[in-house]
């Protein structure tokens, strides 16, 4: 692999999965601030080490991991400002970021299930605003409907994701 590919390759995966890395940082680092800085902290281990990153493995896993430690070093090393865990609740919380980092890939795999069966029109939709990244006005715009109608088909397509992941994973459940 090339450097180029190599930083590519990252690049997409560290964009793709940020954001249940940073919500378990942000889950167990009271201040968005601090939160912020072992998120960026989390991301230069992950480029250090990407090298032995397992290509096909679960990258989000493999970093909300590197995030745990990074999280244990700052209540380590924050042990004597004024707000700190218990060592049982901090235990509590790492137990159930587990729980959270296990349910992540399920989650999003049942995500994927559920926007194949989106219409075309939806599909699109979310296309346009999560994956291009356009704003709702200027999906109005290219569409030619008002920005009001395109929140509420948006709001109507996740509530449409939400239950269809909620009866995914219940059907997973199940056998």
């Amino acid at each position: 692999m090339t450097e180029s590919s190599r930083v590519n390759e990252f690049l997409r995966l560290i964009m793709a999965n940020q954001k249940p890395i940073y919500a378990l940082i942000l889950g167990l680092i009271p201040n968005r601030e601090d939160a912020e800085d072992i998120f960026q902290e989390t991301v230069l281990v992950m480029w250090s080490k990407f090298d032995s990153f397992e290509q096909g493995t679960n990258f989000a896993a493999w970093g909300v991991k590197i995030a745990k430690y990074k999280i244990f070093q700052a209540h380590r090393r924050n042990a004597r400002n004024n707000f700190r865990f218990s060592q049982a609740a901090f235990q509590s919380l790492q137990d159930k970021s587990d729980n959270l980092a296990k349910n992540i890939e399920r989650r999003m795999q049942a995500l994927r299930t559920c926007i194949r069966k989106l219409s075309k029109t939806d599909y699109d939709l979310i296309q346009m605003r999560y994956e291009n990244e356009f704003t709702i006005k200027s999906i109005a715009d290219r569409l030619g409907r008002t920005v009001q109608s395109i929140y509420k088909r948006m709001a109507r397509i996740n509530d449409s994701l939400i239950r269809c992941i909620r009866r995914t994973l219940a059907t997973e459940e199940l056998t």
